[in-house]
């Protein structure tokens, strides 16, 4: 199958407020923390649709709102270079295909991804070649149930699976090359996982261990009978044969994204909870949209938990940790790029990337120079300075 690749026509320049280039919109750091005089917002809002401000600022949230790329630091400006700009790679479709794992291949020059099979309603892993932007259905990819989340280490490309009522959920490994596929995890001693939702790798010099987040949103969804264990984070090692939880449901009630840095030192986790989700606010759970972060022992056990951000908007879902360090999540509001140390660089903005306010961003991918953003019905490409 090949989508037509789709080029959107130019943005318009935006000519008013704090511009750095077409599309490109700088609000001043302190609005995040000092609004002038009286203002509202809600959960459900992002920070560009903030009611009740001063007509100025009120033309520059505006102005924001209608752009691809909003920063709040300079350092953005890094990222995205001097004249930022979109390409449509696939889509628009009428089904959610593009939605979650957004694994980089490189020596494919592909993206694996998770989302509703263009021609049918069942969840699939598709590819996206870089070079002629061509979709394909991934190898053996039939012998996954309901697939989710994903990473690439060590020449295969590791899927996280719900699976259903008749098959239990795992974490398979797929060789990016041969589409040999090796089931890795889909038991605790006999008892099946909730539902397997992202997956990482971490290593330091010849210790590797596998993470991943394991919580009842298949069973919520009714894709999989009641869950038989609590919700956790999971450790892996397979030098030791040793699979074991090391964050509980305690600590982190509906862990979702999971990724590390590059020294594999520090562990990031995502919390999606489902009052959330539902739009119920804070009120109808014990979590939060919070992205947590952990260091990680010389044993690669994960120690020593902060809270290193809130979403503004929805929840956290897909994150990815950068060569230096910035730390990438889906979020209502779009893609958030954070700084090492958890301030909000900038946003790539969700109203300008969706095609409306009941899609979501779930997860996008880094290649070497580009981001690569799973929109639901759509594909964006952004060509990245750094």
């Amino acid at each position: 199958m090949k989508v037509a690749n789709i080029v959107p026509p130019a943005l318009l320049s935006i000519q008013l407020g704090l511009v750095i280039a077409d599309n490109y919109v700088a609000i001043p750091a302190h609005y995040a923390y000092s609004f002038p005089g009286g203002y509202t917002s809600t959960l459900d809002d992002g920070f560009v649709d903030t009611e009740n401000v001063s007509s100025e600022l009120a033309s520059l949230l505006s102005s924001a709102s209608k752009a691809a790329f909003i920063a709040y630091d300079k350092e953005f400006a890094s990222i995205v270079g001097p004249n930022p700009t979109l390409s449509l790679l696939a889509g628009p479709l009428d089904r959610h295909f593009a939605n979650e794992a957004a694994v980089y291949v490189k020596t494919t020059n592909s993206v694996w991804f998770t989302g509703v099979a263009p021609d049918g309603h069942t969840r699939q892993v598709m590819t996206i070649n870089l070079t002629d932007n061509t979709i394909s259905r991934a190898p053996n990819d039939r012998n996954i149930v309901e697939p989710v989340g994903g990473r690439y280490h060590d020449g295969k490309v590791y899927l996280t699976y719900f699976g259903n009522r008749n098959v239990a959920g795992g974490v398979l490994a797929v060789d990016a090359v041969t589409g040999k596929t090796e089931t890795v995890v889909n038991s605790y001693f006999g008892l099946r996982l909730n539902g397997p939702d992202d997956v990482v790798w971490a290593q330091r010099g010849d210790r590797r261990a596998m993470f991943f987040t394991d919580v009842d949103f298949a069973s919520l969804l009714n894709v999989t009978g009641p869950p038989k264990l609590p919700n956790a984070v999971w450790r892996f090692e397979e030098q030791t044969q040793t699979l074991r939880p090391v964050i509980s449901q305690a600590d982190i009630p509906d862990p979702n994204g999971v990724a590390i840095n590059r020294e594999s030192t520090k562990l990031y986790v995502t919390d999606t909870p489902v009052s959330y989700l539902r739009s119920k606010g804070l009120s109808q759970g014990t979590g939060s949209p919070a992205i947590y972060v952990y260091d990680l022992k010389e044993d690669l056990v994960p120690v020593n938990k902060r809270l290193f951000g809130v979403a503004r908007a929805g929840v956290p879902d897909g994150i990815k940790v950068d060569m230096l360090g910035r730390v990438w999540t889906a979020e209502g509001e779009g893609i958030v790029v954070r700084s090492d140390t958890g301030k909000v660089l900038g946003v790539f903005n969700a109203k300008v990337l969706l095609e409306n306010e009941t899609q979501t961003i779930a997860n996008f991918a880094l290649t070497d120079n580009r981001l690569i953003i799973l929109a639901a019905t759509r594909i964006w490409s952004v060509k990245l300075a750094s």
